[in-house]
């Protein structure tokens, strides 16, 4: 890793993003496509200390990154636009309930999450599970959400969300299977076997992708 880049600190880019989700607009995530935006945004007085604070801990991963670090700055970056989308008044009212603590904490978090996804089109997902939990989706709930997310194919997220059923299910097809490794589905039984079919292993799908599917929309 260049050496510029190691005096940046994971703290330092985790308050950097829970700058964003409280303050963010869409000129202050114009810093991911200009390298002198924290220069002239110090002559801005609207702009916080902390945006400038923020925006130039960017700047110095954008010059400074290598292939791997650049990929991760990319869904970084599609992140944070994608939190402007919520509204600011909403994100504002979020991080005075939960304090700098609080925010440091998700950012923590999300940025984990970024750093292992392959996926780009997931984070549409993980955006609109952020708002969820602003809206008053529990911690807990919103962890275990993210998580599953990240570790299950998105084509297998858009099976899901097109096939979910209260009805049980045999797995027919490698999305299911896909789904039932992941922790989407669980083992509910097996059927009577008769003189002409054999019995079969049942599944259901979870509560908690029951509630995936109702707080997202997946194009």
């Amino acid at each position: 890793m260049n050496k510029e880049l190691a005096l940046v600190e994971v703290d330092s880019i985790s308050d950097a993003l829970s700058t964003f989700i409280e303050q963010g607009t869409e000129t202050v995530i114009n810093v991911f496509t200009s390298n002198e935006a924290a220069v002239i945004w110090e002559a801005v007085t609207e702009v916080s200390a902390d945006l400038v604070k923020a925006s130039k801990v960017i700047t110095v991963i954008k010059k400074a990154a290598s292939i791997p670090d650049k990929l991760f700055m990319n869904k970084m970056e599609k992140y944070c636009r994608g939190l402007i989308e919520i509204p600011a008044n909403k994100r504002k009212k979020y991080a005075a309930k939960v304090g700098k603590p609080g925010l440091n904490k998700d950012s923590v978090f999300i940025l984990g999450v970024l750093n292992k996804i392959e996926e780009l089109s997931k984070i549409k997902i993980l955006l609109t599970l952020f708002e969820a939990k602003i809206d008053g989706l529990d911690d807990e709930t919103y962890r275990r959400l993210m998580l599953l997310v990240d570790r299950t194919m998105y084509s297998d997220l858009l099976y899901l969300k097109a096939n979910i059923t209260d009805e049980p299910i045999v797995i027919e097809n490698d999305a299911e299977q896909g789904l039932l490794a992941n922790g989407w589905l669980y083992y509910y039984g097996q059927t009577w076997g008769t003189a002409t079919e054999d019995s079969q292993l049942v599944y259901h799908y979870t509560n908690i992708a029951k509630q995936f599917c109702q707080l997202i929309e997946i194009e």
